[in-house]
């Protein structure tokens, strides 16, 4: 039977997931006070983003050669890495569909949020309901980002900004729980 012990001793570099959730609170910020630049730079972090997974799935694929079905990541790979250099060469095609990858980015995020909650409730780590909350408040953003994005650029920047926020606090929350 595992201990509360036993799952924080897993996670002796809590401090990281806190680092994160400080920086995604301080980009929350900076998203509302500069928006227009912020939605250009979210369509370029969005291509690269593209580029490095690219670059990761391929050096993954060829350092797991044994592995069975190794080139089914190698494609992907060199996939990603081709639509995030497509994007980049044409922003105007990033700048169109970054509501949806970001919608569905922070889906997964609140969706894994939810998952350590639960993960945390089990160990009776306490403040695992926060941890609950910003997650269901970050799938909720990214829900209104996915089947709202015509709403312009104002609404994403302000569904974008609260999602890291709520994320942010979520993971700081998260590894305050893991630290002790």
């Amino acid at each position: 039977m595992e201990t509360v012990e036993n799952y924080r001793g897993t996670y002796k570099y809590w401090w990281i997931m806190l680092i994160i959730g400080i920086l995604s609170i301080l980009c929350g910020i900076w998203v509302f006070r500069n928006p227009v630049e912020s939605y250009f730079a979210l369509a370029v972090y969005f291509c690269i983003m593209f580029i490095l997974f690219g670059i990761g799935e391929i050096v993954n694929a060829f350092s797991n050669q044994r592995v069975r079905n190794w080139g089914w990541g190698l494609a992907i790979g060199i996939l990603d890495l081709i639509i995030g250099f497509i994007l980049l060469a044409n922003l105007e095609w990033a700048i169109d569909i970054l509501p949806f990858a970001v919608g569905f980015i922070l889906m997964f995020l609140g969706i894994d949020f939810i998952g350590w909650s639960t993960q945390m409730q089990t160990f009776r780590i306490p403040n695992w309901g926060w941890v609950l909350a910003g997650g269901i408040l970050t799938l909720i953003f990214s829900f209104l980002i996915i089947f709202h994005p015509l709403f312009g650029v104002f609404n994403i920047i302000i569904w974008t900004g609260l999602a890291f926020i709520f994320g942010g606090i979520s993971a700081v929350m998260f590894s305050f729980a893991l630290r002790k």
